[in-house]
């Protein structure tokens, strides 16, 4: 059983979440509750970091989606990197990798999520 966990780091001003593990109907819950209590808290740039994610459903995709919406009625950004192998072809045949910022690095992500009004 590949339980999900959630750790928090920051850079500057992103708050960068990196998920390990399995994220299914189950986590995918938490996933999103954690999500909308930083967007909540005011946080407005948020790095989804998923290169330990090792399987997701489409509940995981739901909740990306909520926070994502959420983000964008709070002013905030919401990005996801590393995505991988198996889990980049999951959304890519979900045909959402034109619906998510996606950054093939963490570098790269905060590069942009810092931006020049930082």
């Amino acid at each position: 059983m590949n339980a999900l966990s959630i750790g928090q780091t920051r850079a500057g001003n992103v708050c960068i979440v990196t998920l390990t593990g399995r994220i299914d109907s189950t986590s995918a819950s938490d996933v999103m509750a954690e999500l909308t209590r930083l967007i909540s808290s005011g946080e407005k740039s948020i790095l989804l970091d998923l290169g330990a994610v090792l399987y997701l459903t489409s509940a995981a995709f739901r909740a990306l989606l909520v926070a994502t919406n959420e983000a964008e009625r709070r002013a905030a950004k919401l990005a996801l990197c590393n995505l991988a192998g198996h889990v980049r072809e999951l959304f890519e045949m979900g045909g959402l990798l034109d619906v998510f910022a996606i950054h093939d690095s963490r570098e790269e992500a905060l590069k942009q999520l810092a931006g020049p009004h930082a």
